[in-house]
């Protein structure tokens, strides 16, 4: 290095070996700034990822191509229930599926496909029950990660919680299948209704003849028990047909009766004693009688499945009384466990339920809540100081209860004194359209009895022709048939204009369908409920030839 003196001045001259260490210099620095901002790229990447993560409406879990854990979100641990310090401790796959297979039902099953689909590196898409900390349906979907080349980088898994929607669609099976069966019992009622005519009939048909004392004993027998199968069919149709909400003035002590009587063989068999207690001065109330028994059976079936959890046998109260501004209330009482502080506020919830999986969906308390709310009335529950709960209904009275003067449809047995000096145009032609062949012989055998002239005929379409070829004075037709219904058959004498349109009975086993009331009370004729009793029979027989009697001109065309 050499320095002048000119001036006073130092010149520093660079020999080769310095120029390279400044050299050095300059690209260090440009390093430093290349790497600072490498790091500052690699932080808005980073701050973005975790954007988008925490983000997502599901959860998610991304692994390397060895199974290292790349980045979870909170998501993921809201929907497993474990803490998101935890997850992210974990580290990798393996140890995801050895911390998670307790949690799962059927786990070990569960940690087999878990590590077979890593390892294939295959789409996947399944459903997983979690049962720890508590129940929900998961849905995940699993997917390679791939590079521009189409090779493995790594493990994608996206997580949903679709129990609200699995239950949804249980709840539209559910009803989709008690809409079927509500067709079943339907039909299963309509033909019992058949042969509980037959079997009506015929025992009070023997049952006049007096042929002994032991007879007599044994038909009444035979009486009383179909009966009881009558009450039970038609408590079977008010509860299963499918229908707009009707509200009428109906006795509240008439539905928990019929109500019990359903439920009865069942509680006979779990050792439950039922105890009624009913306010015979109770007022009506108005109703859908059928949605209020729904949400009363509601309540026995909770109480019996309560008392069976802890007990071998036990004991159901149901009260009716009156309470103040014109309300009533119903009272459901059992002696099981109770319900638990906690669950009370929760127990009208959909959905919610403490059954065992199996016992319940946890919609029968919240349907019961939402039908008594729509008759403007009020449900509550409370323990029993003995043990057990106390369900209450409050309803509304009927406040202008009908007065008695509204058309009935249907026909009842006569009071014998109605009967008193009632004649009977002997020798009348009657025809009887039915499909059923041993309620047609029994139709046919009253009447025969009593002086009529009777034809039957099983199928409706050849009875169409023969009402409108032949003379008769009175048609009993079926109204449920295959080929020609009585609806056809009424419409095809209305068309005709054949004078046995307004001289026709019609026989049903369902007068609970509205399709069918509907009907009737369009036409306003009579007509028989199966299964009816021979004096009912005769008496709708002969009030309606009285009432249509005339010159025969006046009737046939």
């Amino acid at each position: 290095m050499m320095e002048s003196g000119g001036q006073g001045k130092r010149m520093r001259h660079i020999a080769p070996n310095d120029s390279r260490a400044v050299e050095g210099m300059r690209n260090a620095l440009l390093s430093s700034r290349a790497e600072a901002f490498s790091s500052e790229a690699e932080s808005r990447r980073e701050a973005v990822l975790t954007a988008v993560l925490e983000s997502a409406e599901c959860g998610i879990l991304l692994f390397g191509s060895g199974g290292e854990l790349w980045a979870v979100n909170d998501q993921l641990a809201g929907i497993l229930g474990v803490a998101p310090e935890r997850l992210r401790e974990w580290g990798n796959l393996e140890a995801f599926v050895e911390q998670l297979t307790p949690h799962f039902a059927h786990g070990e099953g569960v940690a087999m496909r878990w590590r077979q689909r890593f390892r294939n590196g295959e789409a996947c898409w399944d459903e997983l029950e979690l049962i720890r900390p508590e129940k929900k349906i998961l849905e995940r979907c699993a997917r390679p990660v791939l590079d521009r080349h189409k090779q493995p980088l790594g493990w994608l898994e996206l997580y949903r919680d679709i129990s609200g929607q699995r239950q949804i669609q249980s709840r539209l099976l559910h009803s989709e299948r008690l809409a079927a069966l509500g067709q079943m019992v339907s039909g299963v009622a309509h033909e019992l209704n058949n042969a509980l005519t037959s079997i009506f009939g015929y025992a009070q048909l023997v049952q006049r003849r007096r042929r002994g004392a032991e007879w007599e004993a044994e038909t009444r027998h035979i009486l009383a028990e179909a009966e009881r199968a009558k009450r039970i069919a038609r408590n079977l149709l008010l509860f299963a047909r499918g229908s707009k909400t009707e509200r009428a003035a109906v006795n509240l002590n008439e539905i928990v009766e019929r109500t019990v009587e359903i439920r009865a063989y069942e509680l006979h068999l779990e050792n439950i004693r039922v105890e009624l207690d009913l306010d015979e001065r109770l007022p009506e109330i108005r109703a859908d009688a059928a949605q209020i028994q729904q949400a009363l059976l509601n309540l026995v079936v909770n109480a019996e499945q309560a008392i069976r959890q802890t007990k071998e046998s036990g004991h159901l109260w149901i009260r009716t009384r009156q309470i103040p501004e014109n309300r009533v209330a119903l009272e459901v009482a059992d002696d099981g466990p109770g319900v638990p502080p906690e669950v009370i506020l929760r127990i009208f919830d959909p959905f919610f339920t403490t059954k065992p999986a199996g016992l319940g969906t946890g919609l029968g308390l919240s349907i019961l809540y939402g039908i008594v709310h729509q008759h403007g009335g009020e449900v509550s529950v409370e323990n029993r100081p003995g043990g057990g709960a106390v369900f209450t209904m409050e309803l509304p009275s009927a406040a202008n209860p009908p007065a008695g003067n509204e058309k009935s449809y249907v026909t009842r047995s006569p009071r014998p004194e109605n009967q008193a000096g009632r004649g009977k145009p002997l020798g009348s032609r009657i025809l009887v359209v039915e499909d059923e062949p041993t309620v047609a012989r029994l139709i046919a055998d009253v009447l025969c009895e009593d002086g009529y002239i009777v034809d039957t005929i099983l199928d409706s379409r050849q009875g169409l022709e023969l009402a409108q070829t032949r003379r008769y004075d009175l048609v009993i037709c079926d109204l449920r048939m295959p080929h020609l219904d009585g609806r056809a058959f009424y419409r095809q004498l209305v068309q005709g204009e054949n004078s046995l349109r307004q001289r026709l009975i019609f026989v049903t086993g369902d007068t609970l369908a509205p399709r069918t009331v509907d009907f009737l009370q369009a036409s306003g004729l009579p007509y028989l409920a199966k299964p009816f009793l021979v004096e009912e029979l005769k008496e709708v027989v002969g009030r309606t030839l009285e009432q249509t009697s005339g010159p025969a001109g006046d009737f046939y065309r």
